[in-house]
């Protein structure tokens, strides 16, 4: 297969000799200013502007921007530009797009070999190529040394550039249309500009040390970079990753925008590679996070803001989700169900890849040491997402080099600063460059009270990409590391609310849990499809809770209300630490199923007795009339205290989270069980019982 791509490449080198030679362009390596982000540090800083168009306007010529092909002839190796390129919305008369692109140069000397590569994603659906820029090393939240000053600052060329379609709020900057990742677009995309780079002398670039890494889309784009780790430049340079740092993004997007609840998995069962238990049944959209990622990309939030160009298939899709169930009968839905949904799997989801996953056994070279800075309370991608993948590789490769943090942020959560940076301190505040001795970053900081996912991430890519600031980083552990999850009904003095809670490391995310905690709950409720009033659904909805709640836990002091099922433990008597996903298995019989769900909420009760903080959910589409469901919850890791209740809510209506279905159903559940997994050791069960 090596012998193959080799072929590949050579054929791929003799296409790109029949156009014209690409190249980075004067403009760009002429606007190169130093900055000096912190005392003794400094990099070269080349920007020349916004260009003067962006989306489906063509930018001919690509003034203040890089040209690519606008469409490739496949995508693995980074192939050849396609013959009908000109005919892509936003491509010129060639058949080029232009991407804005800032680059960041270090001013370190360079290593024999030439300085590593990092190129840094931007998020969506309204970012663009200073989504990762700074000024200093302390710049705050997620960007403390994550930053292109923090990356060239130590010897890494670093490439931040907008994605095809993201346009600012006069329709400036990258042409085309966005393709949300997908490998024929936006990852040749990639591979191009970085040959583009390592091509030209200029950057002192080696071009097999390569790094991919951003969050959300920048995440979902680090996977599938991931997939495709060597390839050839347009001069001809062999180029491959030497490290991937994917953050908090997707591995099946399908499955992150329209969940079904079957990816039940442990690391010997894995979902099907088929991707089946996504699209059979088509699952349960997450409507109110997918109204605002498309209202961000569509107008900008506010309206008038960056934003992106998305291609009349994501309009397309955004209205069939709309509609009443059953969508595959519907006539709006077929070219979504028979097109997008099916891209959505083949083309943009790291976990299908199936192709790369048979290079990864047979072949080292494919083995690209990764950082996966997974989540476990992010409700759009899940820890779900990041699993499945880990999981797969490691079933692949055991021993895999992997190192995974598992933590509270990003998306309509708490995102906190002190987890991503490293706490100093008797005061207990994120690190300064004050804080190093001597101001050497690589030394560990003075009174460093914890270390954050940043820094672990940092000395990760360090190790494999050698970088002249810190070319003798020690090798990292392959492990995981959870942290458990902070809120202000669960803080205390020793547990502040703004940092997160004590971390636990094993080998494997299933492994962090040495034993089972069993509630066995009886007794009969019923569910309706639509639950009148349903105030713990509305405060349970991620966009409105983000905004009304910062993003901290849901607090629940009524009753859920008509039509959704409440069960409750007996009470704890002894803590119990969870970590991971809970399973849940419900005894019921259902009127109907075209639509039905039985989604999951999961609470913790304060001793009050009133007060019930949520602390998991889960999503679940339900096809059959009877039985016995079994699922699991997305995950988290949680103290229930000595004392404390366990509450799981079952409803067929968690809207706005989730699009209730439009058909009347009702459900009777007599018999719910959770197996949660716990950091104690064996087994304990508790009783319980339906609350009315």
């Amino acid at each position: 297969m090596l012998k193959h791509r080799v072929l590949a490449g050579g054929l791929v080198l003799l296409a790109w000799a029949t156009v014209a030679r690409a190249q980075i362009p004067a403009s760009l390596k002429a606007s190169c200013a130093t900055q000096n982000p912190e005392p003794g540090y400094s990099f070269l800083f080349c920007d020349d502007g916004v260009p003067p168009a962006g989306g489906t306007t063509a930018n001919p010529g690509g003034t203040s921007a890089v040209l690519v092909p606008a469409k490739y002839d496949g995508w693995e190796g980074l192939p050849p530009k396609s013959a009908d390129a000109s005919s892509m919305a936003g491509a010129d008369a060639a058949g080029n797009v232009a991407l804005d692109v800032d680059i960041s140069i270090p001013t370190l000397p360079p290593p024999a070999s030439g300085y590593p590569l990092m190129v840094m994603m931007h998020g969506c659906c309204s970012g663009n190529k200073t989504g990762w820029e700074a000024t200093s090393f302390d710049a705050g939240g997620e960007r403390w040394h994550y930053s292109n000053a923090w990356f060239a600052s130590r010897g890494y060329v670093v490439l931040t550039y907008t994605a095809r379609g993201f346009v600012d709020g006069m329709n400036h900057g990258s042409t085309g249309e966005t393709q949300l990742d997908s490998r024929r677009f936006e990852i040749n995309d990639f591979q191009y500009l970085a040959g583009l780079v390592a091509d030209d002398p200029f950057f002192h670039v080696n071009p097999e040390r390569v790094v991919v890494t951003g969050g959300s889309y920048g995440g979902g784009f680090s996977w599938l970079a991931f997939t495709d780790p060597i390839w050839t430049s347009p001069g001809g340079k062999p180029m491959k990753l030497a490290a991937a740092a994917p953050k908090y993004g997707w591995t099946d997007l399908l499955y992150s925008l329209v969940p079904t609840g079957e990816h039940f998995q442990t690391p010997d069962a894995l979902p099907p590679f088929d991707a089946s238990a996504s699209t059979v049944p088509i699952g349960i959209p997450k409507r109110s996070i997918n109204a605002a990622l498309y209202a961000s990309g569509k107008t900008g939030i506010p309206p008038g803001g960056p934003h992106t160009t998305f291609p009349s298939y994501i309009d397309d899709a955004l209205t069939c989700l709309s509609q009443p169930y059953p969508f595959d009968a519907n006539p709006l839905c077929q070219s979504t169900i028979d097109s997008t949904m099916p891209a959505f799997i083949s083309d943009r989801s790291a976990y299908y890849q199936t192709e790369f996953f048979a290079h990864l056994a047979a072949h080292p070279a494919y083995r690209t040491p990764l950082f996966n800075a997974a989540t476990l309370t992010d409700p759009l991608f899940t820890p779900v997402e990041n699993r499945r993948m880990a999981n797969r590789l490691l079933q692949a490769v055991p021993g895999y080099p992997i190192q995974q943090y598992f933590g509270d942020y990003q998306h309509f959560v708490q995102n906190k600063a002190k987890e991503w940076g490293d706490i100093c301190g008797f005061d207990r505040h994120v690190c300064t460059f004050n804080d190093y001795p001597s101001g050497n970053v690589n030394r560990k900081p003075r009174l460093r009270r914890r270390m954050g996912v940043t820094t672990r991430l940092n000395r990760f890519v360090d190790r494999y990409a050698e970088p002249p600031g810190n070319p003798h980083q020690s090798r990292p552990r392959f492990d995981v590391t959870a942290s458990l999850q902070i809120c202000p009904q669960n803080a205390s003095a020793r547990q502040p609310a703004d940092e997160p809670g004590k971390t636990f490391r094993a080998r494997t995310f299933e492994t962090l849990a040495r034993g089972t905690l069993r509630v066995d709950m009886t007794g009969s409720l019923t569910t309706t499809s639509q639950a009148s009033p349903n105030p713990h659904a509305i405060a349970a909805d991620p966009v409105a809770n983000l905004e009304s709640n910062g993003g901290k836990c849901p607090v629940a002091t009524d009753a859920a209300g008509p039509g959704v099922a409440t069960y409750e433990s007996d009470p704890l008597p002894a803590t119990q630490t969870m970590l991971g996903a809970a399973v849940v298995s419900v005894d019921y019989s259902a009127t109907g199923t075209t639509g039905l769900e039985l989604n999951a909420r999961l609470y913790d009760v304060l001793t009050d007795g009133t007060t019930a903080v949520m602390v998991d959910r889960g999503v679940r589409r339900v096809t059959a009339a009877s039985g016995t469901l079994v699922y699991q919850l997305h995950g988290n890791g949680w103290q229930f205290p000595r004392a404390h209740r366990i509450r799981i809510e079952l409803a067929q209506d968690d809207d706005p989270y989730l699009k209730r279905s439009d058909v009347p159903s009702s459900a009777t559940l007599t018999h719910v069980r959770l197996d949660i997994p716990v950091r104690e050791r064996g087994a304990l069960t508790l009783g319980g019982a339906a609350k009315p």
